[in-house]
């Protein structure tokens, strides 16, 4: 079972780029960073792969590397989820073991994301994408400049498509392979859809 999650662990190289400084940066949307876009453009000309095909395709997967999760994992109304009886239900560790999808109302796989914090956010306007607010860390103990909007809303705003609010797919990850962690599985459940040929518009948010 471990053999099979590493194999999709890896790092698209593209996903990552060096800085002057000789640092190791993750693609951004802001500033002159294009290529998450550019792969975003190229994701949206592919044919949506419905729903339930995606959702065969990670039950499978999660059942070969013994992981227990919801029969049927569309959530409707998912703002108004509650996580502690989610974690309840499925005994999880930690309410944010679980890996959720959202799509636009055109059917394409916008993201794979996971823990606690399903949302929608978009811009309203691309003069947006790059406002920043401050937020309070709790191990830092300071106030740190976050960007408003993430990733994904940026990218579903720039090929102007929208969010279906309506439901998400999400998966509870009971029993996590030992050594391993909810990331990781979120990272080879993207991995997995793009090696079966299912567009993801925000390619490389799971590789981080």
């Amino acid at each position: 079972m471990n053999e099979l999650l590493k194999r999709y662990l890896y790092v698209d190289p593209d996903a990552y780029y060096i800085s002057n400084n000789g640092k190791e940066y993750a693609q951004s949307v802001h500033g002159r960073s294009y290529l998450r876009y550019n792969k975003a453009v190229k994701q949206s000309k592919m044919a949506p792969v419905p729903v339930e095909e995606i959702i065969e395709i990670i039950k499978e997967f999660l059942s070969d590397i013994g992981i227990t999760t919801s029969e049927n994992p569309v959530m409707n109304n998912p703002l108004s989820i509650n996580y502690r009886k989610i974690k309840e239900q499925y005994q999880l560790e930690d309410q944010r073991d679980i890996v959720w999808l959202k799509f636009t109302q055109d059917g394409y796989l916008g993201v794979v994301a996971t823990s606690d914090d399903i949302n929608f956010d978009i811009p309203n306007s691309k003069e947006d994408y790059d406002k920043k607010h401050k937020v309070y860390n709790t191990y830092t103990q300071k106030y740190e400049e976050q960007w408003i909007f993430n990733t994904s809303g940026i990218l579903v705003h720039k090929l102007n498509k929208s969010w279906d609010e309506s439901f998400v797919l999400l998966f509870p990850l009971k029993e996590i392979t030992h050594g391993f962690k909810r990331g990781d599985i979120e990272h080879a459940i993207g991995n997995l859809l793009i090696e079966n040929n299912v567009p993801i518009l925000d390619y490389y948010s799971h590789m981080y």
